[in-house]
């Protein structure tokens, strides 16, 4: 099934009644709006997940790409490690056409999807820096192992840094030439699978120098880490999609049958 930006989403889901048929793979340029903004991605037999279930699901919210479209408006520099196929890269130029991405993503094929929704919607590479490798807490070579989100799809959907693997070429943020001169940081998405405190450890420099706002997915075996680490550097407005803080228990608590949760680090 290949649905058009121009055909009218409700009409196509008004037809598939049966839950079964909702599994059928889709494919098309699905429309994104947030808020006040709207942009198109690329779906390929339903190989991008992120994108496909808001078709499906009418009530469907993402508190963690409100906030960062939210941030966007703010003229700036973002950086998006783990972009998988670009949604918050995409998201973040949209918000603030005069933004520049820097957009880090080591599997090949989800790197050349971020390409395709770029073009989508009319951005190049004067918008955005694109990267083709993972990021870790030191410039080497890694096994990231690559996971496909489904039987029919080629896009990973959980590559993660591990002992096995293909051998991928790693650095960390504080190896991207930046100057406080030349960047205006003001946002940093980080979403790598489990190698997010790692990330964190090699952008110190970064860190220290823009205090830029984060988005962290955390685990339960890093989270206590990661909120250890990112509070040495003055954010004083931590929080999860709940409102709880780090005065609340409830901040580093997992729903059950969950092992991710994001947390978001402001300085005010």
């Amino acid at each position: 099934m290949f649905i058009n930006k121009n055909i009218e989403a409700e009409k196509i889901k008004k037809n598939l009644k049966n839950k079964s048929v909702k599994k059928t793979p889709v494919s098309g340029i699905f429309r994104i709006e947030i808020n006040n903004i709207h942009f198109d991605m690329l779906v390929i037999n339903s190989d991008d997940t992120s994108i496909s279930r808001r078709f499906w699901d009418d009530n469907y919210s993402d508190f963690a790409l409100d906030k960062w479209c939210d941030w966007s408006k703010e003229e700036g520099v973002y950086i998006d490690v783990g972009a998988h196929t670009g949604l918050y890269t995409v998201a973040a130029l949209v918000s603030n056409n005069k933004n520049h991405l820097i957009s880090i993503e080591p599997f090949t094929l989800n790197y050349h999807r971020i390409i395709t929704n770029l073009r989508l919607n009319n951005f190049n590479n004067k918008n955005a820096s694109l990267f083709n490798f993972a990021v870790s807490d030191n410039d080497k070579i890694v096994k990231f192992d690559i996971k496909t989100s489904q039987y029919w799809s080629y896009l990973s959907k959980g590559g993660k840094i591990g002992i096995e693997g293909v051998n991928t070429k790693a650095i960390k943020l504080d190896s991207l030439k930046f100057s406080n001169n030349k960047i205006n940081l003001k946002g940093l998405k980080i979403d790598t699978e489990g190698e997010d405190l790692n990330v964190i450890f090699g952008a110190k420099k970064l860190i220290e120098n823009f205090m830029p706002k984060i988005i962290i997915e955390c685990r339960k075996h890093n989270i206590l880490d990661i909120l250890k680490y990112l509070s040495k550097f003055g954010y004083n407005n931590i929080y999860d999609e709940h409102g709880n803080s780090p005065g609340s228990k409830n901040l580093t608590e997992f729903n059950e049958g969950e092992n991710i949760k994001d947390l978001f680090f402001e300085k005010n």
